[in-house]
């Protein structure tokens, strides 16, 4: 029912505004005048602002919403070009705290440049996208690079189910960097400011640009985009705050973003990959010319490969490795660490590149759980058998860095309580964690649950320290290169003593990797290492896979005579 309150004198039919409100539906149809004041407005009003004047007509759109956005929805409704569509965006509402609307519009080209805009109250915004609202650059406000790939998958998906062609364009400003030495500081801001609100306003739902790595940024936008418009601007901007005059010219490169049969949110993890590569190339010409010559290769090799991957994870094509590790004093094995295998790769590939390879993907969490579900299976066997095997299975620190796969994990191990001291986790890759106080709420939740956790590759990197003191765990596992180092270099035994030293203090077990002789062995228990892995102990031996045995067939983990085989194999 249309709101008497909020009309003013109408200069076009119902029919007409009812044609401009068909193209959405929406809570909420706003008409615009050529200054983007309010001239007409029917629907729920009530809930966008909390006028006690009870009236929208005469103000300001932008007034309407939160200070933060005003400047991205002007130039999103800057834009819109005349006949043409504005891109759906959510802007959050002035004064009604994180509340967001997503508002989207249309110009009709003979009705004196007034606009008409749908907005909807977003009810249901994608959590992933709730996310990534705070990972943004703290200069531009766009989207880190981080946070800008999610949001991809996100974009991508919604632009599949409207049948939406968009694709990904790079600009690469690398000249600033002389820029800046001949213009003013503040006048660089407001440059680089101006730049954030031209690529936003252009992005598909006017917030889908980020910047990768300073004078990188990227945008996803509808495929009828004219970015070379974009770069003239860019460019005429430059030379205006030139004193010069000479300015610069932007690179850019355009990606098409069509996924296939392939899901958006893997289409958009491939992407993100592949921008990274390129960009973390060294001692390479490195140009956004260069990434547009072989992006979209390199893409569709990165979705085949995570195909692959997926179809390993899904069909159960690996196996597990059982390798001990033991308490050096006593030479018992305390547990078992399980390392994945896999079978018929169809091309010389290393368990450590294909892990890797998931991580950076970003699909390492599938796998991650069907590790767990197959390492839980075999102490489940080994229980009824009437075998003790306790076993640490590994778990990316990209994997903890997501609160849906802890979720999963303990809703599965909370089936398995009892077997709770037997169920280990180390925690792998934990440079690549970027929320160290997040992800250690999530290493708690575990923790709570009665499963040891071990930081493992302690020592690898000069962060080492700082993960120590932000996670809370049990157990540190020594990285097997410092563990070389103590044997051969002089500071190497006060380096690895004062390392167990503090581990102890702060009651935190140690564990050194690689210890392949006597000498090693005696030489961490001098620097107060407790426990010890490596090939004097045994080699990684295959575990038994129950699923695949007979019901009367009896396979049993490693027992101490399969160790002694392994270390003389």
């Amino acid at each position: 029912m249309r709101n008497q309150a909020e009309q003013s004198s109408p200069k076009r039919s119902d029919r007409d505004r009812f044609v401009a409100f068909a193209f959405a539906a929406a809570d909420v149809l706003i008409e615009l005048d050529i200054d983007f004041r309010v001239s007409y407005a029917t629907g729920a009003t009530q809930a966008l602002h909390r006028s006690k004047t009870n009236t929208l007509i005469g103000a300001p759109l932008v007034d309407l919403v939160a200070t933060e956005d005003r400047d991205r929805l002007r130039a999103t409704l800057e834009a819109i070009p005349k006949g043409g569509r504005m891109a759906p965006i959510r802007v959050r509402l002035a004064g009604q705290g994180s509340r967001l609307v997503v508002v989207s519009g249309y110009q009709l080209p003979d009705f004196e440049s007034h606009l008409y805009l749908a907005i909807s109250f977003d009810t249901a915004v994608p959590s992933e996208a709730r996310t990534t609202l705070a990972r943004r650059d703290g200069e531009t406000g766009l989207f880190e690079k981080e946070g800008f790939g999610a949001l991809v998958g996100e974009r991508l998906e919604t632009a599949k189910a409207r049948g939406d062609d968009v694709e990904l364009t790079l600009l690469d400003l690398e000249k600033i960097s002389d820029l800046r030495e001949r213009v003013a500081a503040e006048e660089i801001d407001a440059f680089i400011a101006g730049v954030s609100e031209t690529l936003r306003a252009n992005s598909v739902e006017g917030d889908t640009a980020g910047r990768f790595d300073g004078n990188t940024f990227g945008l996803v936008h509808e495929k009828a985009l004219d970015i070379d418009a974009i770069k003239a601007r860019i460019g005429e901007d430059s030379r205006r705050i030139d004193p010069a005059g000479a300015g610069f010219e932007v690179q850019a490169a355009t990606v098409d973003l069509d996924a296939g049969d392939a899901a958006p949110q893997d289409a958009a993890k491939a992407i993100l990959y592949t921008i990274t590569k390129f960009s973390e190339r060294e001692g390479d010409d490195f140009s956004i010319a260069s990434l547009s010559q072989g992006c979209d290769l390199m893409v569709r090799d990165t979705m085949s490969q995570m195909a692959e991957f997926k179809r390993i994870v899904a069909t159960g094509n690996f196996s597990i490795a059982l390798q001990p590790i033991v308490d050096l004093k006593t030479r018992k094995v305390h547990h078992y660490e399980a390392l994945a295998r896999f079978e018929s790769l169809g091309r010389a590939t290393s368990p450590f590149s294909l892990i890797t390879f998931a991580e950076e993907t970003g699909v390492i969490g599938e796998f991650d759980m069907a590790m767990a579900r197959r390492s839980v299976a075999l102490i489940v066997e080994a229980e009824a058998r009437g075998e003790r095997l306790n076993l640490a299975i590994n778990l990316s620190g990209r994997s903890l860095g997501s609160p849906a796969f802890i979720e999963e994990l303990l809703a599965f191990l909370k089936d398995h309580d009892g077997l709770r001291r037997r169920i280990w986790f180390e925690i792998t890759e934990s440079a690549k964690i970027a929320d160290l106080a997040a992800t250690n709420v999530l290493i708690q939740e575990l923790r709570s649950a009665g499963h040891a956790v071990c930081l493992d590759d302690f020592g690898a990197g000069a962060a080492a320290f700082q993960y120590l003191r932000a996670l809370d765990v049990d157990v540190v596992k020594i990285d097997g290169v410092y563990v070389r180092e103590a044997l051969s270099t002089p500071t190497g035994k006060p380096f690895l003593k004062a390392m167990a030293g503090l581990c102890t203090d702060l009651g935190i077990a140690v564990v050194a990797e690689m210890i392949e002789n006597e000498e090693t062995a005696e030489f961490m228990q001098e620097c107060g290492v407790r426990y010890g892995q490596g090939y004097l102990f045994g080699k990684p031996t295959p575990a038994p896979d129950y699923s695949r045995q007979g019901a009367g067939e009896v396979i049993h983990p490693p027992t101490a005579s399969a160790l002694k085989r392994a270390r003389n194999g």
